[in-house]
Parts: C-alpha cells; structure tokens; sequence
C-alpha cells in the first residue's frame, strides 16, 4: 500500500469529503423522517419505534462491521456498503408503512454501521505512521461538522421541498459520496481472515474511550433530537435553523485555535476546556428565553464538540495497530449510537416530567460524570498507550 508522505494527500481529501457527505446525509434525515411518517399516517409512539429502529440494528451489527474491516479489504467492504446506504434513502419512498420503514431503518442501521466505521479506518490507513494521530484529529472534524450541518440541510430542504423530494436530495448526496470514494483506488494485500468470534468484535483497548465518549454524547443527543420541539415552546422556531449555523461556527473556530494544541500533545487542558464551556452551555438552557440565547448555546455547543470528537478519536487511531483499527473504530463509535440513543430517550422522559429547559440542563451531569471517567483514569491510560513503557 502506498505510504503518503503528508497529510492531506489526494486519498486523504477524497475520504474527507467522502465522510462530511455521508454524515451531513445521514443527520439531514433525522428531521425528515418524523414528518415523512405523519404524512404518511403513522403518529404517535410508531415514529419512535421507527427511528429508535435504526440505533438499535447499528449497535448490535457494529461487532460485525469490525470483523468485515479487518478480516477483508477494507476498501471493497466500503465501496459495496456506501452504495447499500445510498439506496436506504430511495426505499423510504418505495415503502410508505410502517412495518416497512422499520425494516428500512434496521437495514439502514445495519449498512451504516459499516460506513461509519470504515472511513476512519481507510483515512488511518493512507496517512504516514508518524501522522496518523495529527490526521485523524482533523478527519474526525469531518463527524462533528456532518452532524451540525446536516440537521440544517435537513430542516431547509424539508420547508422548501416535500418529503419525496427531500430523499432524493440526499440518495443524490451520498451518491456523490460514493463517487468520492470511487476515485480513491486504496490498495490492500491480502488478508488472513479468521473466524468470526463475538468475544474479538470488541476492541478492548478502545473500550474506555469508548465509556468516557458514551457520557459526553447523552446532551449532544438530547439537543439534536429535542431542539426543535424547545424552539415550538419557546417560539423560536424562525430561529433554529440559524442554530446549526452557529454550530457549525464554533466547531469551525474551535479547530482552527485549537489544533496546534492537540499537535503539541496538550490534550487534558482541551479536554477540561471543553468540559467546561459545555457544562455552562447546558446549564444556561434552564434560562433560555430569547433567539439570541439559543444561537450563543449552539456557538458554544460546537465550540465544545469540535475539540471533544475529533480529539478522543485521535485517542483511538493513535494507538491501535493498523490491523486491528477496524474493529478499535466499530467498538469505539458504539459510544456515539448508545450516547445519542440514551440522551434521546432521556429526555423523552425529562420531558413529560420536568420539562425540555430544565431537562437539557440536567443533561450537564453526563458532563461532570465524562470528566470524571477522563480524570480519574481515561488521561493515565491513554498517556499509558501513547508510550508504553521499555521493558529492559
């Protein structure tokens, strides 16, 4: 395989926006999919069972998508999986029911899991070894502006468009996604495969990033999926929109400050900054009133993730084998599906309790619970990892 000598190579940039596509694809479907369903007549508890559908068939195929990357080429994996999920998007108009779409977003689940895994895996394996921590913080900015611009995306082609219209937008994304990917032609050797066990679909020493990442996800997934139901509260719904604008600000700030910080090694400062900033931002949301105050939250929102995500993936990339980074990245980003999923779920039921505000700013303990995870152990273990030690 090819040994590029910098960063952003050809390979290198043709994955980056291969992976913003597919993201900003996937996050601009979650807005349209509740309204796509009461369209079509389902309502009420059936729109969860279809969305929740989808993160309970990428947290059980997850193990599995780790097995395929590492145990075939990596390159082919992905080729067929991407154009799998390019068709999930067409199937939501070629199957209006309800026991239909759920099918749907178990298969969809299921492709995506795959995807989400194999970028990184790919844009690990084409950057030179001494780069791959300094690369993969900045390719795994690509996750935290997919998930900021696609719900805007999302939001904007659904008030202008109709839902049939909408989904061919985004199959017409992730196909050019797919071309992306095409142009690529990463060369692998071959592969020694071996036996299919449960036990090695987890990647142990990804696990406590994993953890620590799985509780600074719960607010990110409160926030996504609750945000425009506390804009129709609050009557700031004109607003919203301008939200993700702003989330995507911050993330793009904080990356540009930032970056020769996390290339000098000053991880925990970052991390205990970002904590920091979210912490406030969440509490803050107990006091929301004004347009204003939402666009600020979503400044700082991005400001915070924009450091935490691409800098805990740096974590796993950088120290995993490159023969195992298949399965390392698959068990890592079960903390997205099981952090968001939780968060959503969480604030169901804040919610019917004490409220959205006063919810999103209880969610600020999955905050303080994360930034004990990384002090207590997570710092150590990773400095652990980063430079074992000789043995004489």
């Amino acid at each position: 395989m090819e040994k590029p000598q910098k960063i952003w190579n050809r390979k290198f940039i043709l994955l980056f926006i291969t992976n913003l596509l597919v993201l900003a694809a996937f996050y601009a479907s979650i807005p349209i999919i509740p309204v796509y369903c009461q369209e079509i007549g389902i309502t009420g508890s059936k729109v969860g069972v279809v969305l929740t559908a989808m993160s309970v068939a990428t947290i059980l195929f997850r193990p599995i998508a780790g097995y395929l990357l590492d145990n075939f080429n990596r390159y082919r994996v992905y080729l067929v999986f991407l154009a799998l999920f390019c068709l999930s998007f067409p199937a939501f108009i070629a199957f209006p029911l309800f026991g239909a779409l759920i099918v749907v977003r178990l298969y969809m689940g299921a492709v995506y899991s795959v995807c989400g895994s194999a970028t990184m895996t790919l844009a690990s394996d084409v950057l030179p070894v001494r780069k791959i921590t300094e690369g993969i913080s900045r390719f795994a900015f690509t996750i935290s502006i997919g998930m900021a611009v696609g719900p805007y995306v999302g939001i904007q082609v659904q008030n202008n468009m109709n839902s049939k219209a909408s989904f061919l937008t985004i199959f017409g994304i992730t196909v050019a996604a797919f071309i992306c990917v095409a142009c690529c032609r990463i060369r692998y050797p071959k592969v020694e495969r071996k036996k299919f066990s449960l036990k090695d679909s987890i990647y142990k020493p990804a696990f406590p990033f994993m953890l620590n990442m799985m509780f600074l996800m719960i607010p990110y997934g409160a926030v996504i999926a609750y945000s425009s139901i506390l804009a129709q509260e609050k009557e700031l719904t004109s607003v919203l929109p301008y939200f993700y604008i702003f989330l995507v600000i911050g993330m793009l700030l904080s990356k540009l400050t930032t970056q020769k910080m996390i290339d000098a090694g000053k991880h925990r400062v970052l991390v205990y900054i970002s904590l920091i900033i979210l912490i406030a931002t969440m509490v803050s949301y107990l006091f929301l009133e004004t347009g204003a105050h939402l666009l600020i939250a979503g400044f700082f929102f991005g400001i915070g993730y924009g450091i935490l995500q691409p800098l805990f993936q740096s974590f796993v990339t950088g120290t995993t084998p490159a023969p195992q980074r298949g399965v390392a990245n698959a068990t890592y980003m079960l903390s997205y599906d099981i952090g968001i999923g939780i968060g959503s779920l969480l604030m169901g039921c804040l919610q019917e309790t004490i409220g959205l505000s006063a919810g999103f700013g209880w969610t600020a303990v999955a905050y303080i619970i994360g930034g004990i995870v990384y002090i207590c152990y997570v710092d150590r273990y990773y400095q652990t990892l980063k430079n074992p030690p000789e043995h004489v």
